[in-house]
């Protein structure tokens, strides 16, 4: 039941910054279609099951004490680095199609600018998108959850997520609850290292 927990939490800050990303691209009016938005969540659980697996090799050959430390570390470093502020739009340097552009800049997914997101521009997406599960997932495989519950935890949130964000962010143009959820992320990420140290 503990694991349920865990693999639940870190599912959902693993995926907040979709919400924001699901909320720019309501807001823009930019939709993302069901096979698109099942491709990111796709790539999102290929991330997270592997990084869980590398995690999990790792965790055999550290003491269990020690393993949970360097994890509730990991996981706390990626709360705080999530939480960074972000520098205003007119100080962002230009990512022209960069996969870090596109955490900064989600619209930029949108190549030919044709108001939906495609198959093609969504692996891109599903790429950075992708980058938070990594270290989550190692962190969570050095704490021997399992990688697929933990994977299909990161699928189902993603999907969610981006689906709900733009749902939202259509129908209520809330910019500013997208540039909340980097910081509930990181808080819940920090509070969840924090847990695994006690």
């Amino acid at each position: 039941m503990a694991h349920l927990y865990l693999i639940l939490l870190i599912s959902l800050a693993s995926n907040l910054d979709n919400l924001g990303v699901g909320l720019a691209y309501g807001v823009r009016r930019i939709r993302i279609p069901l096979l698109p938005n099942l491709l990111i969540a796709g790539c999102g659980m290929l991330a997270t099951y592997l990084t869980v697996w590398a995690g999990g090799m790792v965790a055999r050959f550290l003491p269990v004490h020690l393993a949970n430390v360097i994890g509730a570390v990991m996981i706390i470093g990626v709360g705080l680095w999530v939480m960074k502020p972000k520098a205003p739009a007119s100080a962002k340097p230009v990512r022209t199609h960069s996969v870090l552009g596109l955490l900064d800049e989600p619209e930029q997914a949108d190549l030919d600018q044709s108001g939906v997101i495609s198959l093609k521009e969504s692996i891109w997406l599903g790429v950075a998108l992708s980058i938070n599960n990594v270290t989550n997932g190692f962190s969570a495989g050095l704490w021997t959850l399992g990688p697929f519950p933990t994977a299909l935890g990161s699928g189902l949130f993603s999907y969610l997520t981006l689906w709900g964000g733009a749902l939202i962010g259509s129908r209520y143009a809330a910019q500013w609850l997208g540039e909340k959820a980097s910081v509930v992320a990181g808080l819940l990420l920090i509070l969840i290292g924090v847990h695994q140290l006690f």
